[in-house]
Formats: C-alpha cells, structure tokens, sequence
C-alpha cells in the first residue's frame, strides 16, 4: 500500500512539474508551480463576498465553500486521469481586464474572460480532447468526429464534436450555466445529463445540484462580452455586485434591505470606471453610494 502511495504521489510531482503556464503579462510571480499551487490552496481562502447588513448571509457562504470544493475535486479528478498520457498541461489566464483569445492545439479557438483560466494539455490524446474551465469562456470547437470535444466545469462535463457555445463557471457564483449557439453539447455530471440545442441555456444551481434548461430569446446577446461588453438582462443586484467587487477589487456593503431584490437591465464597457457603472444603473433606480477606500456603501 505504501508503495502504491508513493508511486501515486511520484505520479502527481511529475505532474505538476509538466504544467506550464501562458499569461498576458508573464512574471516570476506567475510560474507555473506557483499558478497551481494558488489554485490549489484556494479552498483555504475565503474569496470577497458582499456584506449585507440585517441580514445573514449563511447560505451564501456555503455555496461558495461547495463551489470551490467541487472545483478543486473535479481538477483533481481530472489530472489524475490524464496522467496516464503524461501530457505537458498549459495554463492560460487572463487578467489584463479585456477578453483574451487562445488556440488550442487542435484549431479550437477560444475567448477567454477576464478573471478566467483554461487548462489543456499541449498535445490532445489519442482518444479525446479535454480541457477545464474556471470562469467564462466562449468556444468555436473545431469538427472532429473521432475526438470528442470535453470541458469541465466544476462538476459539469461539457461534450460536444463541433460547435459554438458560451460557458460561465466562476467559483464566485452560485451557478454554472451553459449557452449554445450552434451545434449540440450534452451537459451531465455523475447524476444526470440533459442535451442542449442552439438558442438554449443550461443553468446548474452549485448548492443544490438542481439542473434546468431554459430557452433564449438571443442566444448572440450573451456573448457580448466577448466583444468586451457587459450585458445585463433583468440581473440581479447581487449578482452584479459580485462581479464588479471581482473587477474592481472593492467590497460591496448594501444598507437597505429594499434593494436586495432589485434587477438590471443595460449594457457597459468592460473598460469603464465604475463610478461610471453606478451613476448609469442610479437611473433606473433611486440609490446613493459612498466611497470608503475599499468599501462601496450602497444606501
């Protein structure tokens, strides 16, 4: 037993040593070693939440402990199956602000998000191509029949032989969610499975396992930030809080229980400041928010 255990931990080293990493803005304080092993020790940190006062926010904690658990359990899970190839894994991610493109090794391009990392091995198997997903990406899948095309998402895995499709999985939100534009993709875990036809979205609700399929009126609309433009579509506020503490590395604090359940509906920049953000969305609805360093009061 002990040996199998120190063939195993031999296996992950080489592993691990076999990663490199391809950033915008490289540096030594993005190796490859170090990119890993911050993804890994991720489940020891607790990410920037929103501070809502008079009110808990218990629920909120324990999606994202789950999130981030599922993330890391599926990685893991996914390495050690690929090991086998000994591939050399590339890891992308972007954090220039603006949406980044990458080509995989087979023609499949790929925009990636801000705030987004892919990981896929620098040759494909024999047998399939498999690549993960933290954050959002949208894919053009080049068509081969013979190699099916696998995302993983946290506990999804996305299958598909060639297509164009949109995927949303930030450990940050309670939810994964999955849209298709073209094409076919079967979406499952370990429990179940559903498969999506162009103009659909999938939404996979993190905390509760719960898996459902909607239709989408313009399918174009939710890949507009790859244009890098934001879409809000009836969002709501915490979840746009969500996104804007992630980019603008501030903390939301919200002091009037009344807005918790306001939505939005508009279109921005990804570039503009958020000062600019605010003062747009204060038309639709009577706020006021304070400037305190790093905290944001909306009262």
């Amino acid at each position: 037993m002990r040996v199998e255990k120190q063939k195993e931990t031999a296996n992950w080293d080489r592993l691990i040593d076999n990663i490199t990493l391809r950033s915008p803005n490289p540096s030594k304080e993005y190796s490859a070693e170090k990119s890993f092993s911050r993804l890994m020790t991720r489940i020891q940190t607790d990410n920037s939440s929103i501070d809502i006062f008079r009110r808990r926010i218990g629920h909120y904690r324990i999606w994202l402990a789950a999130a981030t658990v599922a993330l890391l359990i599926a990685m893991s899970g996914w390495l050690y199956m690929m090991q086998s190839t000994d591939p050399s894994f590339i890891v992308t991610t972007n954090n220039s602000g603006i949406v980044q493109n990458v080509t995989l090794p087979d023609g499949t391009t790929i925009k990636l998000n801000n705030s987004s990392r892919v990981i896929y091995p620098e040759r494909f198997s024999k047998h399939s191509r498999e690549v993960f997903l933290e954050g959002e990406a949208y894919f053009d899948v080049a068509h081969d029949k013979h190699h099916p095309f696998i995302v993983r998402a946290g506990e999804l895995k996305i299958k598909v032989l060639g297509t164009k499709f949109t995927i949303n999985a930030s450990s940050q939100m309670p939810q994964i969610t999955a849209t298709l534009l073209e094409g076919s993709i079967d979406v499952g875990n370990e429990k179940q499975h559903m498969l999506m036809k162009p103009n659909q979205q999938l939404t996979y609700n993190v905390n509760s396992g719960i898996m459902s399929l909607t239709e989408v009126a313009n399918a174009n609309r939710e890949i507009r930030w790859t244009e890098n433009i934001w879409v809000l579509s009836d969002t709501p506020l915490l979840d746009i809080c969500q996104r804007l503490e992630q980019q603008f590395n501030v903390k939301f604090i919200i002091m009037n229980d009344e807005l918790i359940g306001k939505s939005f509906t508009g279109e921005f920049y990804t570039n503009e400041s958020l000062d600019s953000i605010l003062k747009t969305m204060q038309i639709s609805t009577s706020f006021k928010y304070e400037n305190r360093g790093k905290n944001i009061i909306i009262k």
